[in-house]
């Protein structure tokens, strides 16, 4: 599956990366992995704040995943 990062969590990871979705895999289970790969961005994917939008719908971290999706990790937005 295709993941794409915004704000902080792009400048920490970089626009997209691409990982195997496992079975019965939920947002929450992706969140933690991600953190698991990527310790410089742990506090961010992990805070609760960040939102995860998949096919462009915000889900919650108990949504379940198929692999196919395409999935995108929000941070908050500041500025004015």
């Amino acid at each position: 599956m295709r993941i794409g990062f915004f704000g902080k969590l792009r400048d920490a990871l970089g626009d997209e990366c691409e990982l195997a979705a496992e079975e019965g895999e939920t947002v929450a289970r992706l969140r933690n992995r991600l953190a698991d790969l990527h310790h410089q961005a742990d506090r961010e994917l992990l805070g609760p704040r960040v939102r995860a939008c998949v096919d462009g719908v915000i889900v919650g971290d108990d949504f379940l995943l198929t692999g196919q999706e395409q999935i995108e990790f929000l941070p908050p937005l500041s500025g004015g």
